[in-house]
Order: C-alpha cells, then sequence, then structure tokens
C-alpha cells in the first residue's frame, strides 16, 4: 500500500516538475491523432499562465508543469475545439482550418437564473421579473444566424455564483454555457465579480470548473485578443486589480505579438472600477502602450468613455437591470456586435426585445441643446429612415453606411428651436418607429427634474452644482442641489480633499434612474466632485 501511495505521489510530483508536452497540428483527417495525412504547426504559443513557448519544426511544444491550466494561444485561421488542458502530462492540440470574417459578439451581465425565489437568494436586492430564458434563446436565434468567428461571454453568467449554494452556482453557470455552445462557435469567459468568492481557497472554482482558464489570450483576423481576470484576493480582502502573476505574464504576452497587429483587451470591469492599487498604473501604462481597445461589461449600461489612447467601452447587460427591466441607464435587454473592417473597430448595440434592434450613438451631454451630432444603428440591416423631431420630419442629410448585419445612420437634429424641457427625436423605419427622449435647455438643470422624468437623462452625463453635503455612511455621501437630496457612493476615487457640510460642491458623473438604483449620479473619476467656491 505505501509503495502504491508512494508511486502516485512521485507521478504526480515529476508531471508538476516536467510538466506538459505534445504536438500542435492541422487534422486534415479530423481522426483526433496526428499521422502522416496532418500538418505540424511551428510557431504557435503554448502557455501555463506564466511561462510561454513555441512549438519546433516538428510541431512540438513541451512546457514546465504548473498547478493551473495550460492553453493554447490559438493562431489567425483556425479552430481549436480542445484549446486548455490540466493535469495532463501530454496533450496534443488539434487545429481545424477557418474561414474567419472579423465579426464577433459580446454579451456580458447575463445574471442567469432558473428559479425566481433562488435569484433572490443569490442577489437579495434585486427581483427577476422577466425570464432569462426567453432572451437567451432569442440570443442564440440571432448569434446562429450571425455566425460571428466568436463569442466572449465578458463576467457574470450567473445570477451571483459566489452567493449560492455550489450546486445552483453550478447548475446556472453550466446552462449558460450549454446556450451559448453554438455549432462550431469557439467561446470566450472571463471572470465577474459574481463569479468571485473570497470566502474560498480557489475564488474561482466554479468557474474553472465550468468555463477553464481566468486568463488568456488568443488571435483571430490579424487581431491579438486577450481575457483578463480584473479580480484579486489579498489576505482575505476583495480587490478590484490584476493580479501580480497574471500582470508579469501579461507583459510576455504582448512582447510576442507583431507591432502590426491590433491589440484588444477584454476584462469585466472597466478601468474607473479598479483599485487605484501599483498594479493598476503599471495595467493603465500597458494598455496607454499597446492596447487598441478595452472592452467590459459591470455597469451595465452602453458606453464608449473615451476614445484614446485607447478606446474605454462598456457593453450593455443581457440582463438590463438584473432582469427587472432596461438598465438604469436606459439600455434594454441585449448584447454587443463587432465588426472589424479596414482595420477599423466597428460595433452596434442589439437590443432583444424585438426583432428589429434599433440603437441611438449619440452625446451623453445633458440637458441637450444647439446641433447634435447622432449615429443610430439598425439591427437586421434596413432600409432608407426619415428622422422626427418632436412628430415632425426634419429635412436633414443622412449618411447610410452598411455593415455586414447592421445598418448606419448619421445626421445632425439642431435642438435650438426647441422648448425647453420634455423632446423627442424619433426614427422611421418602413413600420417601425425608434424613439430618443431628450431633455432641452440652454440653463443646467436640478436633481428633481432628473429623479422626476428618469427617462430623459438616463445614461447622460449630467452636472448638478450648489450642492450641499447633508450626510455619510462609509462612502456613501448625500447631497442637495436645493431641489432635492440624493445619494453618491464615492468608490476607488481619490478625492483630493475631505466632504464635508461647510462647502458647496459641483458634481459631474452618470444619470442612472432612481428607481432602480439607490445612487443616480455614478461619479467616474475624482475631477467628478469639485468643491465650489
Amino acid at each position: 500500500m505505501k509503495k502504491a501511495l508512494l508511486l502516485v505521489f512521485l507521478f504526480l510530483f515529476l508531471g508538476t516538475v516536467f510538466g506538459i508536452e505534445g504536438h500542435v497540428f492541422v487534422d486534415l483527417n479530423s481522426n483526433g491523432i496526428l499521422d502522416s495525412e496532418d500538418q505540424t504547426l511551428q510557431g504557435c504559443l503554448i502557455s501555463n499562465g506564466v511561462e510561454i513557448v513555441s512549438s519546433d519544426s516538428e510541431g512540438v511544444y513541451s512546457i514546465p508543469g504548473s498547478d493551473g491550466y495550460v492553453f493554447l494561444i490559438k493562431p489567425d485561421g483556425y479552430l481549436c475545439s480542445e484549446w486548455y488542458v490540466k493535469g495532463l502530462e501530454n496533450h496534443d492540440f488539434l487545429l481545424m482550418p477557418s474561414v474567419e470574417n472579423g465579426i464577433f459578439a459580446v454579451v456580458n451581465d447575463i445574471h442567469y437564473a432558473d428559479d425566481p425565489d433562488l435569484f433572490y437568494e443569490s442577489l437579495g436586492d434585486r427581483e427577476m421579473i422577466d425570464s432569462p430564458d426567453e432572451y437567451m434563446t432569442k440570443l442564440v436565434s440571432i448569434l446562429e444566424t450571425v455566425k460571428p468567428d466568436f463569442i466572449v461571454c465578458n463576467g457574470d453568467m450567473g445570477a451571483s455564483i459566489k452567493d449560492i449554494d455550489d450546486e445552483v452556482a453550478t447548475r446556472w453557470a453550466t446552462k449558460v454555457k450549454d446556450y451559448l455552445t453554438i455549432s462550431n462557435i469557439p467561446v470566450y469567459y472571463s471572470v465577474g465579480n459574481h463569479e468571485t468568492n473570497k470566502k474560498k481557497a480557489d475564488p474561482y472554482d466554479i468557474f474553472h470548473n465550468v468555463y477553464g482558464p481566468a486568463y488568456y489570450s488568443f488571435n483571430s483576423f490579424g487581431t491579438h485578443y486577450i481575457v483578463l481576470n480584473t479580480h484579486n484576493i489579498v489576505e482575505g480582502s476583495f480587490v478590484y486589480e490584476v493580479d501580480s502573476e497574471q500582470l508579469e505574464w501579461l507583459k510576455k504576452d504582448i512582447e510576442l505579438v507583431d507591432n502590426n497587429n491590433r491589440i484588444v483587451i477584454f476584462s469585466h470591469e472597466p478601468v474607473f472600477s479598479l483599485a487605484k492599487t501599483d498594479n493598476y498604473y503599471e495595467l493603465m501604462q500597458i494598455f496607454a502602450d499597446d492596447c487598441s481597445y478595452h472592452i467590459t461589461g459591470h455597469k451595465h449600461t452602453m458606453i464608449e468613455y473615451f476614445d484614446a489612447p485607447f478606446v474605454e467601452l462598456t457593453c450593455g447587460a443581457v440582463s438590463g437591470a438584473w432582469w427587472e427591466g432596461p438598465s438604469p441607464t436606459g439600455d434594454e435587454y441585449g448584447f454587443t456586435l463587432f465588426e472589424m473592417k479596414r482595420s477599423d473597430l466597428n460595433y452596434c448595440f442589439v437590443t432583444l426585445a424585438d426583432d428589429n434592434s434599433g440603437w441611438f450613438d449619440m452625446s451623453r451631454e445633458a440637458p441637450y441643446s444647439g446641433v447634435e451630432y447622432v449615429r443610430f444603428c439598425t439591427f437586421p440591416s434596413t432600409e432608407d429612415i426619415v428622422v422626427l423631431l418632436n412628430d415632425r420630419i426634419v429635412e436633414c442629410d443622412v449618411l447610410k453606411k452598411d455593415m455586414r448585419f447592421w445598418s448606419e445612420y448619421y445626421f445632425n437634429v439642431n435642438l435650438s428651436s426647441c422648448d425647453d424641457g420634455l423632446n423627442e427625436i424619433v426614427v422611421r423605419s418602413g413600420d417601425r418607429e425608434f424613439r430618443k427622449k431628450l431633455f432641452v435647455r440652454s440653463a443646467p438643470v436640478d436633481i428633481k427634474s432628473m429623479k422626476t422624468n428618469p427617462e430623459y437623462f438616463e445614461g447622460s452625463l449630467v452636472l448638478v452644482s450648489n450642492c450641499s453635503n447633508t450626510g455619510q455612511w462609509g462612502k456613501s455621501y448625500t447631497f442637495n442641489d436645493g431641489s432635492d437630496t440624493f445619494m453618491v457612493q464615492i468608490t476607488n476615487l481619490d478625492v483630493p480633499f475631505t466632504i464635508s457640510k461647510d462647502y458647496k460642491y459641483s458634481l459631474y458623473g452618470i444619470f442612472r434612474n432612481s428607481e432602480r438604483v439607490v445612487d443616480p449620479i455614478e461619479l467616474l473619476v475624482a475631477e467628478g466632485i469639485v468643491q465650489e467656491e
């Protein structure tokens, strides 16, 4: 018995020391084994999350062992159904040629649950009013039609996997994976905060068991894609950051990318949600130097925060406001479709509520005034449109751009002749009408007006001035601008002064519907709050 245990221990020890080896080859006859008819590939990259090695002229690779995953950094123009493994001494990465078209989909914040009571048990402050299964079925139907090169499921797959028992959590996570297993379309998953349980030895055990490694990279259509895990457990505390080991791997990964290739990075949280640690500042410099796009979720809103030195894009949530309706910023249930065209990454938010989707992409500065430039997207593609302002046809030049699966229309609308207050842009396409509510005023607007008419301000960047601080509970503050009291949570922001009741403040941030969240003004940066003279 002792000899048997010793042999098992020795086997595991040698596997850890000597690692894993195998071949990378194109399985031309689809029989799952390397034979004379197949083609081995040189120069393919394999990683264990720490080191990165390359396959030799015979397609052979060997990489030191680790207690984590070993994964193939998939090259352009191929599919690999088993691109990661764990706990093996030998594994061949089998590739199949694939024609890529530069189209991919990002779905995030699904918060799936199959039972309203269990949903409430896991999230606590949310009620599952609409059926996730109904909208997941619609999502799958669209993806089957589009057939993207790949899908990124960018975090928070289950209602709250960390806050429910493991059996239910695994069932929810697996159900999402089952939905998104669509023919030969690869799906890549990122860790969300609701998949991170700081109380466990492996905080990501459910994620690992169902979805695989927490960070990795792959190539598609001339672009290098990286998926990061923006969560860390430090001395038992949850921190929004990329840990040091992952950061070192990221540097090695980027060093191996051709200078002519675009780099796009996915993570669940946008940069505004990350803790200002040393790792944060190092990560931001890497983003600034090498990243073209950083695509995220978490905020349940569709917004491009800035476009230089890299594009910071947060995508709308499949679950909207956690299956209670549109998100706090007014976004319907939906996902984001991307198309790489002439080295430019184009995107469109696709809503799931109707068969025809219409999405307004325009300035978020509110209240509106003067001339506004509008990008309006329809999915699927449509014929020409008619623009109306307050139900009156607007004579304006409309420029149309056709993508493969959606249409984009660009036009200007002059709002200077509108009455102050509530107004509406309408886009008519065939027998369909799409409406965007606007609040027009040449002067600043107060918080009471916003809370009274939230649908006109949802997702807008607003300025609230002359605000008195009326209370504080931890990182939650209450202010009153003379019209009403409202709450603001100030987290991960290094405000350079102490907020007190002795001064007035101006606050600038995104307005969120106060019927869905308790803090209607969300500050993005420390400069979003200014102490008035």
